[in-house]
């Protein structure tokens, strides 16, 4: 992240965190850290993806949460910064840092606690006294007439970057010099860069790129500073986030199945030595059934019997150290033994089937495609629960029943889109997400509302009114059936027009990825 994009950012954005109240602190990884404060507009997220590569600073109103327990740093930064304001502010954006002062008695009565956001280094907290207090940078702007000799000697002059080294380069001297002289001043739109052959945003910045045509650059202009960083955020960091805990996730299933995989063959292989001894049972009979016509005490190293279940001759193998009557009752304990192990092996197996049922249920498919992260497989589903995949590639589950209901939230993350048909009993329909704030394509919204439409009590009509929520404001109904719930917070709502093939339309064909 530039420099003079993070002065913009503060800019924008030292107002709203004037005495907000930081209600929540939470962490990914060393180098991802989100804030969430209680502000004049509500609850906002303040994100930082720190890193001398690919760092971001930004503001959202979709929190980023994936069920990871909090670090002893995390837990050392709750204890003195958790429900404490934010007094005062510093910014040091050529030093690529954003200072937080935040009041409260949990800390020494003599030092104040800096909370310091470094895009280069990360999180840290620093107690200080009033006389150690962090100041505002002191800058300094070269003069049109000094502009290219301080650009051979950039090393003394913060303000020129890396990257508005290179635009400066690209422009004649007229130019270079207004645009020095609007990044001194302040303010302005920000420039969103995406690839134009992945669509995938590449660059943010406080000004143009002279040649993104000729890098194959589309340029998203925007006079909403926190917007459009909050835009770049959700794509930048939270899908690599997720992508990231998918990739960790899938190395966690991957051993989990290896291990599955020895204690199944161990198990194999018991069961082999177990029927094994289960076979001295045939032996056991033979000799009693002859033992009328024997010297039942006489030790020897085998014996020929008669088996007269096949009514042939059969050579045994005995213990000579033991009786022929001691061998036929060691047969059959053996073959007893042999059969508690069996009943015991495939109370194993039966439990070693369910553990890897549950991990084939968990298993989320990996795929560089944003539509389809971290979201579970159509073939993986319960059977109380229909996948379908929409027109723009986002994974719909639906419930058959109202148990099919309640299995398809549990599959559903707090960010995903839930929506039912208004006014009456249907379907709960999920659209998964790849992160929060994800945008939902307009022909999705409706594939995913005609979907819910046409198993509810608006079957027979000609449109229908959907409820759109998220599914972190669906709450169950104490007493109340399975899968009915409150809706906490609704999101939007939306007349669709029913589509009876709609189905047919949607559901993932063989061979086709779900």
């Amino acid at each position: 992240m530039d420099a003079h994009l993070l002065r913009r950012v503060y800019q924008a954005s030292a107002q709203l965190l004037c005495n907000a109240r930081l209600e929540k602190i939470q962490s990914v990884g060393d180098d991802l850290f989100c804030f969430r404060f209680f502000t004049s507009q509500g609850k906002l997220q303040l994100c930082l993806k720190s890193g001398h590569q690919g760092s971001l600073l930004f503001f959202t109103k979709h929190p980023l949460t994936l069920g990871q327990d909090p670090t002893a740093y995390v837990m050392r930064l709750r204890k003195y910064l958790t429900n404490q304001r934010v007094i005062s502010t510093v910014c040091q954006p050529f030093a690529r840092k954003i200072w937080l002062l935040l009041g409260g008695s949990n800390y020494p009565q003599k030092e104040l606690p800096w909370l310091l956001l470094d895009l280069r280094e990360g999180v840290s907290l620093k107690f200080m006294t009033a006389a150690e207090t962090p100041a505002d940078e002191i800058v300094l702007w070269p003069q049109t007439a000094d502009l290219t000799a301080a650009c051979e000697d950039w090393r003394h002059w913060p303000v020129l970057t890396p990257k508005l080294r290179r635009t400066l380069a690209k422009l004649s001297p007229k130019d270079a010099a207004a645009l020095l002289r609007d990044l001194e001043e302040g303010g302005g739109d920000v420039f969103l860069y995406r690839s134009t052959d992945t669509d995938k945003i590449s660059q943010i910045l406080a000004w143009p790129i002279p040649d993104a045509k000729e890098k194959n650059l589309k340029e998203e202009i925007s006079s909403d500073i926190l917007g459009a960083l909050e835009k770049a955020g959700q794509e930048l960091v939270f899908e690599e986030t997720l992508l990231a805990a998918d990739r960790a996730q899938a190395q966690k299933i991957a051993k989990e199945r290896k291990r599955l995989a020895k204690l199944a063959q161990k198990l194999d292989e018991e069961e082999e030595r177990l029927l094994k001894m289960c076979q001295a049972q045939e032996n056991a009979l033979i000799i009693q059934q002859n033992l009328w016509q024997i010297e039942k005490q006489r030790k020897v190293e085998s014996i020929t019997l008669k088996d007269y279940s096949t009514d042939t001759d059969k050579t045994l193998v005995l213990d000579p150290r033991l009786s022929i009557l001691e061998n036929m009752q060691r047969f059959f304990h053996t073959a007893e033994r042999g059969q508690r192990g069996l009943t015991f092996l495939a109370k194993r197996k039966a439990a070693l089937h369910e553990e890897e049922q549950k991990l084939t249920q968990g298993l989320a498919p990996k795929s560089q495609n944003q539509n389809k992260a971290t979201e579970p497989s159509a073939q993986l589903l319960p059977k109380s629960v229909q996948g379908f995949r929409s027109s723009d590639g986002f994974l719909l589950l639906r419930g058959r029943t109202a148990q099919g209901n309640l299995e398809a939230r549990k599959l559903a993350k707090g960010h995903d889109i839930w929506l039912h048909t208004a006014g009456g009993p249907g379907s709960h329909v999920i659209i998964r997400l790849a992160y929060p704030g994800q945008t939902i394509p307009e022909q999705t919204l409706c594939e995913a509302g005609q979907l819910a439409a046409i198993k509810s009590w608006q079957k027979d009509a000609h449109d229908a009114e959907i409820t759109f929520a998220e599914i972190r404001h669906i709450k169950p109904m104490r007493g109340a059936g399975v899968g009915t719930v409150r809706i906490d917070k609704v999101l939007t709502t939306r007349q669709v027009p029913l589509d009876p093939k709609i189905e047919e339309r949607l559901t993932p064909r063989d061979g086709e990825p779900n």
